[in-house]
């Protein structure tokens, strides 16, 4: 399985949302999220996934014949950033919780050369430590690490979470609440050079893949 990750800048993003979504239907699509930015309403960001780079090709040429370039040309896109990425830790390996989310917060950034097996190592240990409870409240999480686009030494932490109250909760939450992964996060900011967070309502939810 491969992701690929797409950030967009529009000035019409409520039109622009409402014609992708459409073309997804109408191609029967569902491996693609699309979310929205709360704070920042020009930034869309779509997610898909693809069984290979050969599905992706095959797919994205289905995209040009259905008219999505002129989709993007009518609603002034700009593409901000792009790449592939893919899972190195996930709390929900099943897909249990697929389609359930109604808010996403991303958090990433760009991790110090040569230290990205060791942000790795830490990002594990603390899906495995409070992964399961976050499972039981509705909660998935994943880590995610690009393999191109502009900056390959990135990562990105994933949340889906249930409620806008979910969210909120996690975002504003003190960064020593929860001491079992205190030691594990201070490893792991140790090893990024910048972070940076988004919370995104979702605006296209994922359905089964296969």
């Amino acid at each position: 399985m491969i992701g690929l990750y797409r950030q967009l800048d529009t000035p019409q993003p409520r039109d622009l949302i409402e014609a992708v979504n459409s073309l997804n239907d109408k191609l029967g699509k569902n491996n693609v999220q699309i979310l929205h930015n709360l704070a920042k309403p020009r930034e869309i960001v779509v997610l898909a996934g693809y069984k290979s780079l050969a599905d992706y090709e095959s797919q994205s040429e289905e995209y040009v014949s259905a008219g999505l370039p002129e989709i993007a040309r009518d609603h002034g896109v700009n593409l901000v950033d792009q790449g592939f990425m893919v899972i190195e830790a996930v709390n929900d390996p099943n897909n249990t919780l697929r389609g359930t989310h109604d808010y996403v917060v991303l958090t990433g950034g760009l991790v110090k050369i040569g230290a990205m097996p060791n942000v790795i190592a830490v990002a594990s240990r603390v899906i495995e430590k409070i992964g399961p409870e976050q499972l039981s409240q509705g909660i998935s999480s994943m880590v995610m690490r690009a393999v191109s686009g502009n900056n390959v030494n990135k990562m990105a932490y994933r949340l889906g979470l249930p409620s806008i109250e979910a969210a909120e909760e996690f975002i504003t939450r003190s960064p020593g609440s929860r001491p079992e992964v205190a030691d594990d996060l201070k490893e792991w900011l140790s090893n990024m050079t910048a972070v940076s967070r988004g919370v995104f309502k979702v605006k296209r939810k994922f359905g089964p893949l296969d």
